[in-house]
Formats: C-alpha cells, structure tokens, sequence
C-alpha cells in the first residue's frame, strides 16, 4: 500500500475550468454555485441501477440570470459552475468551505471517479437560513493521487457520455 498524496493545486487548478485565481487556495480548488434545485417526489435506488429513478428538479436559482437567494432551511441539490475533470490516476472529493458550515448550511458529496468529467452535483442541507449570491463559492475540491485504479467512471453523470444511450443505470 502507497503513500496518500494529495496532488496540490498548482496542479489541480488544470482540472477546474475557474474563474479566476481566487479560486486556487493551498491544496485543492475552491468550487461555485452554479445552479440550486427544489427536489420534488420520490426517488428509487436498486443494486443495479435498472430501477434507479431520481426525483424531479426544480430549478429556484441560476448564477447566470439571478443575483442572489434566501434558502430556508430543508435539502436542495446545487450544480457546481466550473467544470471538473478527474484525470485517469487520481479522485476527487469535495468538501464544504468551512465558512458555509459556519453558517449553518453544509454539502454531502461523492468520490468522483477517474475519468469523470462535468459539472458535478452535491446535496445542500440548510439547517439554518442563508442568503447564497451568485458565484459563492461553497466548496473545495481536493484531488488524491491513486494506484492500480479499476478503470474509468463510465456512468450517467459523465459529461463525455451524454450522447451515449442509457437506461437508467450508471
């Protein structure tokens, strides 16, 4: 078993398409509000994905066309703004800035894979009401070196696969 190494961000900051270098912090990339969604409805989730349903968006905020919103507390999903790549020997995992913990609200993630690619989308729990402007940026991502990996993300949220035809499973 290797060593851990987290790759820093004078390397990292090549895999997220930033705004600018206020981006670009110690060891990983700082990430923005792209877009906030309502969920609606149930979703369903199986060992194989054959019966994965997810719930609907609705969309209540875009950086692009709103200035800011006030988020009462309950669960939203939030499309980050910068594009991620995940390069084929490392992970990415994303963590909330500690400014937006502080404020009562936090992110849930998940590994990104190697060979993922797009703009990914983390679980927002409001516990206490926040006013989010548009750009905030809400979390940072950190990329780790990995050995002997089991192949690429091939699944429904890579960006590299929106013109292939799935069924629900990926």
């Amino acid at each position: 078993m290797g060593d851990i190494i987290i790759i820093g961000a004078q390397v990292s900051k090549n895999f997220v398409n930033t705004k600018d270098d206020i981006q670009i912090q110690q060891c990983g990339i700082d990430l923005r509000v792209g877009k906030i969604f309502k969920l609606k409805g149930n979703g369903t989730l199986d060992y194989t994905n054959e019966k994965r349903e997810l719930p609907n968006y609705i969309e209540i905020f875009d950086s692009e066309k709103d200035e800011k919103i006030e988020l009462d507390v309950g669960i939203y999903t939030v499309q980050i703004a910068d594009r991620v790549k995940i390069p084929n020997n490392t992970a990415g995992f994303a963590y909330p800035r500690s400014s937006l913990l502080r404020m009562g609200c936090t992110i849930y993630t998940a590994v990104h894979d190697p060979g993922y690619e797009g703009y990914p989308t983390y679980l927002m729990h409001v516990l206490n009401p926040i006013t989010i402007y548009k750009d905030a940026r809400i979390a940072q991502i950190v990329y780790i070196e990995c050995n002997e990996v089991n192949g690429e993300y091939e699944g429904i949220y890579n960006e590299k696969n929106k013109n292939k035809e799935y069924k629900n499973n990926g």
